[in-house]
């Protein structure tokens, strides 16, 4: 004979538990002492407890507990079970995706910003030749939106060349706003941003969430692209280096014959050097870029004037309105990588 502390050790089941079990009728003890109440238990209880141990804990109802030691039907009530619990799991997993869609609903929130539509056409006009249409990276066929303090600064870029203009923000967001966007969607908005004086734009924070335009009582909405925006703050040129400045019109003359190529050594007999200050005779590169690229660049750009930014042979071209100086975080620029450098003789 087992007492019931001996059984609840050899079962897994606390003493509470087997009291309970025998008031329901699913596991009774051998015998009990009439004088005390004291329960004791027979060899063959172990094996019945550790079956209604196990029950337990996959939450088998108590009735079919008792059926299930019975033998009636052991494996179906079993079978039966174990489809509850699949359902109710699945039950779960609804419940649990409904949960996180109302948490991401209830983080989202709403970011805006007031803008002259013209200033936003004007701005998306001078980068959107950089963006790649036909790129495998969605990224890459997009137009950053970041803000700035009070200015709005797009970007783009295909990695070859890089495209930014700037925007004066009328009302300022409440946090700062990075957004990537479709150029397709503000080729679409162009045609709506011509018929009003002011944009509202609103960048949704949160997940699911994207930019939508407001112009009066019409609007235009598009999702967000996804994949990181490459890191166009490490490009920017912040070392003016060798500066020349070129007429706009004359820069158009000049590549429109340009071929595939252009060394910018002998544009209008103009020599751009660059070298190591360190050596009594520098050595000299034509620095030289894509002159499809170029012309782009100089007819995206507004101004008379265009200046030229030379760092270095294997550093970026940096180009800008002549007019907008180089520390200014608002200034609007390209960037053109050069080919590959070649000596001069």
């Amino acid at each position: 004979m087992l007492s019931i502390g001996e059984l609840a050790r050899s079962s897994g089941l606390s003493v509470s538990a087997l009291r309970f079990y025998d008031k329901a009728g699913v596991l009774t003890p051998h015998v009990v002492d009439p004088r005390t109440g004291y329960r004791w238990y027979a060899d063959k209880h172990v094996d019945a407890a550790v079956l209604v141990a196990a029950m337990r804990r996959v939450g088998m109802p108590v009735k079919e507990m008792a059926a299930v030691l019975s033998g009636t039907d052991a494996h179906g009530l079993l079978d039966r079970h174990l489809g509850r619990l699949e359902k109710g799991l699945d039950d779960a997993r609804h419940e649990l995706t409904r949960i996180h869609r109302l948490l991401d609903a209830r983080a989202a929130r709403e970011c805006t910003i007031v803008l002259r539509t013209t200033d936003l056409l004007t701005a998306f006009g001078s980068v959107r030749f950089a963006a790649d249409a036909d790129s495998q990276f969605p990224v890459l066929r997009g137009c950053l939106l970041e803000t700035d303090h009070d200015v709005l600064r797009l970007v783009t870029t295909d990695r070859y060349r890089l495209a930014v203009g700037t925007v004066a923000v009328l009302e300022p967001p409440d946090e700062p706003i990075s957004a990537v966007v479709p150029c397709k969607f503000l080729d679409d908005a162009a045609r709506l941003l011509g018929r009003h004086d002011t944009v509202t734009v609103v960048v949704g924070v949160g997940v699911g969430v994207g930019v939508t335009l407001r112009c009066g009582a019409e609007q235009l909405t598009t999702r967000l692209v996804d994949g990181a925006f490459p890191d166009h703050r490490s490009l920017s040129p912040l070392d003016r280096g060798i500066e020349h400045t070129f007429s706009s019109a004359d820069l158009r003359a000049l590549l429109a014959d340009a071929g595939d190529r252009v060394d910018l050594g002998v544009l209008e007999s103009v020599e751009i050097v660059v070298g190591s200050p360190a050596t009594e005779q520098p050595a000299r590169f034509h620095v030289q870029v894509n002159a499809g690229f170029l012309l782009e660049a100089v007819d995206a750009l507004p101004g008379e004037q265009l200046t030229f930014q030379v760092g270095g042979p294997i550093t970026p071209l940096a180009i800008r309105p002549r007019s907008v100086h180089t520390s200014d975080p608002a200034s609007a620029y390209s960037l053109l990588m050069p080919l590959q450098p070649v000596a001069l003789t």
